[in-house]
């Protein structure tokens, strides 16, 4: 048996919520769902986890950065996925 099939963090995937919003949608909903659940920033009483477009790609390496975009995109537009910037640099686009 390989090795990858035992060393790698698993990527969850929930068919039935798959089929209604989109499977890259569901992949990346299911990982912001993940790290909600671990997060300790909590800003205006919500809860909040945040990563560049980059660093989403390194814990979903088999998307482009920018098919990262289009996903969290798409899930901010069907008002599943609420995105901000508390930084205090502007130009930190840190998401």
């Amino acid at each position: 048996m390989s090795r990858l099939l035992i060393k790698e963090s698993p990527v969850m995937i929930i068919p039935s919520l798959a089929v209604k919003i989109g499977l890259n949608e569901a992949v990346v909903l299911q990982q912001i769902h993940y790290w909600l659940g671990i997060s300790k920033h909590k800003i205006e009483g919500r809860i909040w986890v945040y990563n560049t477009y980059e660093e989403w790609q390194q814990q979903l390496p088999f998307w482009s950065v920018s098919t990262i975009k289009r996903t969290i995109l798409s899930l901010e537009t069907k008002g599943l996925l609420l995105s901000a910037n508390f930084n205090e640099i502007k130009m930190d686009k840190t998401k």
